[in-house]
């Protein structure tokens, strides 16, 4: 098997490497996700739905659009490259305007190091106002 990667391989035999890193890339992937399940979980709580709705792929980002009070459909806007990149900051900032944070904090927390504020907002003593937040 490896023979057939080798033979594949450019000059500097780049396949061969790609192919030795795919495990890591993957318990990446899991890792990346976990984090992401355990950072929204309690902001889930918090909304009123159940925190085990983090765990179902596509479903838990459809979940974070309608806490930024967005349609449900505007989930479709993660799956296009470089707008998912933009689309994620007005989330972000949507989100903490539903938490009622300050400026500094959305900016900071919410779209530079949104897993970080996200962790914030579920294990904080933030409460999610929803529709109050619109009013204030």
């Amino acid at each position: 098997m490896f023979d057939t990667i080798l033979l594949a391989a450019d000059d500097n035999g780049r396949a061969a490497i790609e192919f030795m890193n795919a495990p890591a890339n993957v318990f990446g992937g899991i890792i990346g996700y976990a984090l992401f399940v355990a950072s929204v979980w309690g902001m889930f709580e918090k909304s009123g739905r159940s925190g085990w709705t983090a765990i179902i792929p596509i479903y838990n980002w459809y979940v974070v659009v309608k806490l930024a009070g967005f349609s449900g459909a505007a989930t479709i806007l993660y799956f296009i490259p470089l707008v998912n990149i933009v689309f994620g900051w007005i989330v972000g900032w949507h989100i903490g305007k539903q938490f009622d944070k300050s400026t500094v904090f959305r900016i900071f927390g919410l779209i530079l190091f949104q897993l970080i504020g996200f962790f914030i907002l579920s294990y904080g003593s933030d409460r999610y106002l929803g529709k109050q937040a619109d009013r204030a």
